[in-house]
C-alpha cells in the first residue's frame, strides 16, 4: 500500500542489509551499514512471510506536523521478522502507530 511519498527521511537503526526490497538509499549509523527504502510508506508487514504475526519492533520515531497542523515528515520505523530474520526500515502512514503507543 503507498499512501505517500516520504522526501524527508533519516534511519533510525543500523542493521544489515536483506535483499528483500530494492535499497534506494544507504546511510552509514555506527558500526552497520542501514538501508532504507525511502519511497515506501505502509505498515510493518514481513515481505517473506506476509504477516505482520512476528514483527519485533526496533525503533519508531513519530510524525512531525507543522504550526497549522499539516504533516511536516512522516512516521518512521524499523523492524526485524523474527521468523525469517529479515530487516525493513521504512516510513509509515500517520494514521499507523505502534500497539499501545501515545505521545504524552
Amino acid at each position: 500500500m503507498k499512501t505517500a511519498k516520504n522526501t524527508h527521511f533519516s534511519a533510525a537503526h543500523a542493521h544489515p542489509h536483506t535483499p528483500a526490497r530494492p535499497a534506494t538509499r544507504q546511510s552509514i549509523l555506527g558500526a552497520g551499514v542501514a538501508t532504507t527504502d525511502s519511497g515506501y510508506v505502509g505498515k510493518p508487514t514481513c515481505d517473506k512471510c506476509r504477516t505482520d504475526e512476528f514483527i519485533y519492533l526496533e525503533s519508531y520515531i513519530p510524525p512531525t506536523y507543522r504550526r497549522d497542523g499539516a504533516v511536516a515528515t512522516l512516521g518512521e520505523v524499523a523492524y526485524t521478522c523474527t521468523r525469517c530474520e529479515d530487516f525493513s526500515a521504512h516510513s509509515v502512514p500517520v494514521t499507523w502507530t505502534p500497539p499501545g503507543w501515545y505521545l504524552g
